[in-house]
């Protein structure tokens, strides 16, 4: 599994951005410009309408989520919705 996760983790010359876990984060943060849950994030990248590029499991957007939590881009907020951090928010 670790080296699974690894090799998803950044882009290289086997794994397409759009297939990495940091350009899902990406894509996970772009949709968050208004409070969503985790499974609304998921049904959102898996609609016929979403402009990603391929169909998450749910599983790596978790990890995405994750991700973001780690780099201290979004927070939890009431009813388990996620929220961007505002950069005057950490101050």
């Amino acid at each position: 599994m670790f080296m699974n996760l690894q090799t998803q983790l950044l882009p290289h010359k086997h794994i397409r951005f759009s297939e990495s876990f940091i350009g899902l984060a990406g894509c996970v943060r772009q949709l968050l410009k208004e409070p969503r849950t985790a499974d609304e994030i998921w049904h959102l990248l898996n609609s016929e309408d979403s402009t990603w590029f391929y169909k998450p499991t749910f599983e790596q957007v978790l990890i995405a989520i994750v991700i973001l939590f780690a780099l201290g881009q979004i927070k939890e907020i009431e009813n388990k919705k996620l929220s961007i951090i505002l950069h005057h928010e950490t101050h």
